[in-house]
């Protein structure tokens, strides 16, 4: 499994907004509403991972081809997205992961899915079988106008084994079950040859539409001047220079140095896609010199100003190696 199972959009997404809850003032009106998608997404994650883990202990090669949060045009206006992809001899199988407990029902005309509590309806959200069937139903013509004739197959799976009422033969089964069903699926006759799947997993990689929010104070309307900015520590705190090399914590004590990546990874992700010298040599407190190398040794783009003035260095969001060149100690 390569990196793209491991740090893809969907880590990103959760990872950044959990930035922007950890720099965000207390008094910031917006700050519930972000909590609480925050709470949604990080669920979501979780039980996407889950799915990936069970995928990845299913006796499977230990290079299977494995996507995670995969968007793929079908037309100029129109996208498939899917949690989970995984590309075999055998076909292609697609995941989508549920985290929904309790006693759940389906409906049919039109479908739906209700969440049921004391014989009262308390819930009712979009059918996820009806919407795994039509990722499969698009999914398979995006294979097919690009010569791929694989089966599509795979389902929903819930993670939190609910208790669920609906029509037989849908294309959903527990988390227990996932196991058995990938073992059921390489028992087909192999229908793509070794070449096929590598073919097919760079068309995925090189179509791929990645969902790019940032920088997400901009995104939701926040005032960058509300935040401080620069290195934090790992109790949350914000750092601060004492000496040339040495910062300290007032919260929980801590002095040495910190990470410039992780406050340069706040900076793209929250504020802007670029950065100044300047503004690297102010946030940091360092000397311009200083502050062109280190901007320098990032997987950066550098954009000359005119005249050379005003060179600006901007992040790659779709470059998950440069976020996690930032990401490292």
């Amino acid at each position: 499994m390569g990196e793209i199972t491991l740090k893809g959009s969907a880590y990103w997404n959760v990872y950044a907004h959990e930035r922007l809850l950890a720099v965000l003032p207390k008094w910031e009106p917006k700050r519930d509403e972000l909590e609480q998608q925050q709470r949604n997404r990080r669920a979501g994650m979780a039980g996407e991972e889950r799915v990936i883990e069970v995928l990845q202990s299913a006796g499977l090669p230990p290079d299977t081809p494995i996507f995670w949060d995969v968007g793929l045009p079908l037309s100029p206006s129109v996208f498939i997205q899917m949690d989970i992809v995984m590309v075999l001899r055998h076909g292609v199988l697609i995941f989508e992961s549920k985290q929904i407990a309790g006693r759940l029902r389906f409906v049919q005309n039109p479908a739906a899915l209700q969440k049921v509590e004391n014989g009262e309806v308390t819930l009712v959200m979009d059918c996820p079988a009806a919407q795994f069937e039509d990722q499969r139903d698009s999914f398979t013509l995006w294979l097919a106008t690009r010569g791929f004739r694989a089966p599509v197959d795979g389902s929903v799976v819930f993670t939190t084994n609910p208790v669920i009422e609906g029509p037989p033969n849908l294309p959903i089964i527990s988390l227990r079950e996932l196991r058995g069903f990938i073992r059921s699926a390489v028992q087909a006759e192999p229908v793509l040859s070794s070449k096929d799947v590598r073919l097919l997993v760079n068309t995925i990689e090189k179509s791929r539409s990645r969902f790019i929010p940032y920088p997400l104070c901009g995104r939701y309307g926040i005032d960058p001047a509300t935040i401080q900015w620069g290195p934090r520590c790992g109790c949350g705190s914000r750092l601060v220079k004492s000496t040339e090399r040495r910062w300290s914590c007032e919260n929980c004590k801590f002095q040495g140095t910190p990470s410039y990546g992780h406050a340069l990874l706040d900076w793209f992700l929250l504020r802007s896609e670029t950065i100044t010298v300047q503004q690297c040599s102010a946030l940091f407190g360092i000397h311009r010199q200083s502050a062109w190398r280190l901007l320098g040794r990032m997987r950066l783009t550098k954009v000359e100003g005119k005249g050379g003035k005003h060179t600006l260095y901007r992040i790659d969001y779709t470059d998950f190696e440069a976020l996690n060149q930032l990401l490292k100690p």
